[in-house]
C-alpha cells in the first residue's frame, strides 16, 4: 500500500475526475461528537468542496439524516437554513454510548453538457457522460474506548466502517478502516482530512491506496474531527445514465 501525505490535491483530482465542480461531499455534522445521554443535540447537513464549512444547499427532497443506534434507526426532521446553506435538525441522544449519526443525498443524475455539468440525462440534447451520484455520511458520537459501536455497519450501498476504535487513537497512531460497497470489501483510493485543516476546496490532509481485502490505513496528524472519504465509479447501464457513482464520508473524533 502506498501512502502519501497531501496538502493540496486539486490539481489532481482536476485530472482524475473532470466533474470536479459537482465532487462536493454530503456531511452529516453534529454540533459535537461527546453529549451526554438526553440531551439535545443539534445536527446540520452540509455540501461542501471546504472541509467542513457548507457551500451548496441540497434540494430538501434530496436529504435525508438519521440515528442508528444499538440496531434501530431512527430519522432525523430536518429544516432548510437558507441562510446557512444548510439543513439543521436535533436529536435526542440516545446513550451514553457510541450511536451514528447517518447522512444520505439521494441519488441525482448528472451529466455533461455544451453549458457544463449538471442535472441532466443522456437522453438531453449534447449530454455525454451521464451519471447516477449519490453520497452516503457517518459520524461517530459517544466512541468510548470500552464501546465497540464504532464497528456498527449501517448498511448504506457505499460505506466506511472502521477496524481500529478511533476513541482509542492518539495523533501519531494510525487507524484501519473498511471500504464496503454492496456488501462487498472495495479496493479504492482514501482520502482523509481534519476540520480546520485548509479553506482550498477539495483538499485532504492524507492519502492513501486501499488493499484488496477492502481496508486501509489512515495516520492522525492532529486532533480534532476527522473525515475520511471515499469515492467509487461502476458502469451502470440504463436509459437515462451509464456509470453509477457513489461518495461516503465517515467522521470521528481524536483527542
Amino acid at each position: 500500500m502506498t501512502r502519501i501525505s497531501l496538502a493540496v490535491l486539486g490539481s489532481i483530482w482536476g485530472f482524475c475526475f473532470p466533474t470536479i465542480t459537482e465532487a462536493h461531499e454530503f456531511i452529516g455534522k453534529p454540533a459535537s461528537m461527546t453529549a451526554a445521554a438526553g440531551s439535545v443535540l443539534p445536527v446540520l447537513g452540509i455540501s461542501s468542496h471546504v472541509f467542513m464549512v457548507s457551500e451548496e444547499l441540497e434540494e430538501a427532497k434530496d436529504v435525508m439524516m438519521g440515528i442508528l443506534s444499538n440496531g434501530k434507526r431512527a430519522e432525523i426532521p430536518l429544516k432548510a437554513n437558507d441562510k446557512a446553506l444548510a439543513f439543521e435538525g436535533t436529536v435526542t441522544v440516545p446513550t451514553g454510548g457510541t450511536f451514528i449519526v447517518t447522512g444520505v443525498r439521494l441519488p441525482q443524475i448528472w451529466a455533461t453538457t455544451p453549458d457544463g455539468s449538471k442535472p441532466a440525462t443522456k437522453k438531453t440534447p449534447g449530454a455525454t457522460n451521464a451519471r447516477k451520484i449519490e453520497k452516503f455520511s457517518k459520524a461517530l458520537v459517544n466512541a468510548k474506548a470500552e464501546d465497540n459501536g464504532f464497528s456498527a455497519i449501517v448498511g448504506d450501498p457505499l460505506e466506511i466502517v472502521p477496524i481500529t476504535n478511533p476513541a482509542t487513537a492518539k495523533v501519531g497512531d494510525e487507524i484501519t478502516v473498511k471500504v464496503i460497497y454492496k456488501g462487498q470489501p472495495l479496493t479504492t483510493n482514501v482520502y482523509a482530512t481534519y476540520d480546520g485543516f485548509s479553506k482550498e476546496e477539495n483538499t485532504y490532509a492524507y492519502f492513501t491506496e486501499g488493499r484488496a481485502d477492502g481496508t486501509a490505513k489512515v495516520k492522525i496528524t492532529h486532533p480534532g474531527t476527522w473525515m475520511v472519504r471515499v469515492e467509487h465509479a461502476a458502469a451502470e447501464v440504463t436509459e437515462d445514465y451509464d456509470r453509477y457513482v457513489g461518495r461516503a464520508v465517515l467522521l470521528f473524533e481524536v483527542k
